[in-house]
């Protein structure tokens, strides 16, 4: 893993390239480009590790090219690939706003770059760019609101044991059982 220049990379790509990553979605190019200067813009090669399992959870990554994949270890010692990461996805958000050790390994699957938002950086966005700290996270909450949705399309298809299977859709204006308080 090796840092790369920001103002480089920024001018290589150009702005319109960084307008189509869902991430950056609606955000003014200004604010995209002062997020590369407050942060850190790092390749990795094909293979590299970018953090492990169990490691502290203090910056969050937005794929900027290449491919990322998400390891999850197994009760039995194996791996399970969870999550492939493309251009314009976030990495690690997830647990750093629950304040948890990451949960997977990630891995560059191909030769990619990534910039690093730190939790410091991300408070000092808030702070200081209310409008663009708002925007950022409605583009991360879409981002994640689309992994919960297929992720339960992949545990309807893989276990009905964690999902009751009905033949068709229950019939509307049916009364549901009184919640017990």
């Amino acid at each position: 893993m090796r840092e790369t220049d920001a103002h480089d990379y920024w001018q290589e790509q150009g702005s319109d390239y960084f307008r189509e990553l869902s991430t950056f979605g609606a955000i003014p190019d200004e604010a995209v480009l002062r997020m590369f200067e407050k942060g850190r813009v790092i390749s990795l090669e094909a293979g590299e590790r970018l953090y492990e399992v169990g490691e502290r959870s203090e910056a969050f990554y937005i794929v900027l090219s290449g491919k990322m994949n998400s390891w999850m270890p197994r009760k039995d010692g194996g791996w399970t690939l969870a999550r492939c990461h493309e251009p314009g996805d976030d990495m690690g958000f997830v647990p750093m706003i629950s304040l948890s050790d990451r949960p997977a390994t990630a891995r560059a699957e191909e030769d990619s770059i990534l910039l690093e938002i730190s939790s410091v950086h991300f408070l000092d966005l808030n702070q200081s760019e209310p409008e663009v700290f708002g925007l950022m996270l409605l583009n991360l909450v879409r981002g994640m609101a689309r992994t919960i949705i297929t992720m339960a399309s992949m545990l309807a298809e893989q276990d009905t044991q964690l999902h009751k299977v009905y033949p068709k859709a229950p019939k509307p204006g049916l009364k549901q059982a009184p919640h017990s308080v």
